[in-house]
């Protein structure tokens, strides 16, 4: 069997939680199956929800719009996702002032026929499990575990002021650099894309023992029950769950 002929299916849902009063993340599905995005925004008088909102809608229309007979390079791709973004935040607070703090976190999932493209900025995550192990495969873009992946100790990093803080996003009037990173496609992998109210709620085994079951119980169950997993443990946080498998 061929990259050609391998079957991609795919589910997503998001849910505020239980305790913030808005949901400030949104995620985007290709009906086509070509890619995948997902944005958890921040900023004061609803300004996460528009940054989001506005992010996921700007890469949306980048990528429909792009030449996929002849795919431009994954930094290529990357830099204009980032840049379409920033454009549309930018220009949200020219006319907005009091949401000039207005910035989100991005995830792109890119398909083409070999390979997957990832692109990362912030404290969402991308997971792949294949052959039985789950990998995370994008690290939290936050202070401090910048100062970790500098030689830091945990305890030093964790201390630092603003640890908590994303280090790298997508904000208004600047850009960030984001990580990108291609893997090859298996048939059988199964990819997770999610906002940090999933992670902060649910251990890395309980996600790769629910992702187990998505050959028998389809994406859109596993799904409900990360999400659930995440209320059931507090819900602390808006959280949102894009899982896509390759049959």
């Amino acid at each position: 069997m061929t990259a050609l002929t391998w079957n991609l299916s795919w589910a997503g849902a998001t849910d505020k939680g239980k305790v913030r009063n808005q949901n400030q993340d949104n995620f985007y599905a290709d009906p086509d199956g070509r890619f995948l995005i997902l944005a958890d925004g921040m900023g004061g008088h609803s300004g996460g929800e528009i940054a989001s909102e506005r992010t996921v809608e700007a890469v949306k229309s980048y990528l429909e719009d792009m030449n996929w007979a002849s795919l431009p390079s994954a930094q290529t791709i990357a830099q204009s996702c980032i840049r379409k973004a920033a454009e549309s935040l930018t220009e949200w607070a020219k006319h907005n002032i009091e949401q000039q703090d207005l910035g989100t976190t991005l995830i792109v999932w890119i398909r083409t026929k070999e390979k997957i493209f990832v692109l990362s900025l912030g404290d969402s995550r991308v997971y792949l499990r294949r052959e039985g192990a789950l990998f995370q495969l994008t690290f939290d873009q936050t202070i401090e575990t910048e100062l970790r992946r500098r030689g830091a100790s945990r305890n030093q990093a964790a201390r630092s002021p603003g640890a908590a803080y994303l280090s790298r996003c997508v904000l208004a009037h600047r850009t960030c650099e984001p990580d990108v990173f291609e893997v090859e496609i298996r048939q059988g992998d199964t990819w997770l894309l999610c906002s940090d109210g999933l992670t902060r709620e649910v251990e890395n085994d309980e996600i790769s023992s629910v992702l187990a079951e998505v050959e028998k119980t389809g994406p859109q169950s596993c799904v409900k029950t990360l999400v659930q997993k995440a209320l059931d443990n507090g819900g602390r946080d808006n959280v949102t769950v894009v899982v896509a498998n390759i049959a």
